[in-house]
């Protein structure tokens, strides 16, 4: 059976500018605070707490390298959510399979 993701994740990605965050992560690698910041109007301090957030949530990964933290995407963030919402996916299929059939049987008639 398979697992429903974290509940974090869906709540860290259910704010806006963490869903901009992970975007800019997505498009342009490991970034530092600073730079994340830069392209946003709130502090610093606030972006750390939604990066904190998403790091929580397994979304984010923050590595030191020297004095500086960089984040990045998971790698494997958004699989559990990927697969749970498969499920759903193949729900969708079946019925609008079912309906293919019965639209077809209807025209034969």
């Amino acid at each position: 059976m398979i697992q429903p993701p974290k509940p974090d994740a869906f709540a860290a990605l259910s704010d806006p500018t963490r869903r901009q965050i992970v975007e800019r992560l997505a498009e342009g690698g490991a970034r530092r605070i600073a730079d994340i910041a830069s392209e946003f109007d709130m502090s610093r301090q606030a972006v750390t707490k939604h990066l904190d957030i998403l790091s929580k949530a397994g979304v984010v990964i923050t590595e030191r390298q020297g004095r500086e933290r960089f984040n990045r995407l998971a790698e494997d963030a958004f699989d559990p959510i990927r697969d749970w919402l498969t499920r759903y996916d193949r729900f969708w299929e079946d019925k609008l399979g079912q309906l293919k059939k019965i639209i077809e049987e209807g025209e034969k008639q």
